[in-house]
């Protein structure tokens, strides 16, 4: 019973930083980068590269959070 209550709780948690790790780097690049845009008039020049950096971001993160999963199950 213990060891069911762990997991769904770790589970919870693994979802949890997921859930931030795509949300926080997209949702501040694609901000910092119209924060940019209004303040050098490039309108939409340094938002597509800002939010291509940070989906990049967010790739790599995401990657290496589930490579233990990834290397448990081989």
């Amino acid at each position: 019973m213990k060891e069911k209550k762990f997991k769904f709780f770790y589970a919870l948690s693994l979802g949890w930083q997921l859930g931030f790790l795509v949300a926080l780097p997209l949702l501040g690049f694609i901000l910092f980068g119209y924060f940019l845009d209004k303040k050098f008039q490039t309108l939409p020049f340094l938002t597509l590269i800002s939010t291509s950096l940070g989906v990049l971001i967010t790739i790599y993160d995401v990657y290496y959070l589930i490579l233990p999963f990834l290397k448990k199950n081989d």
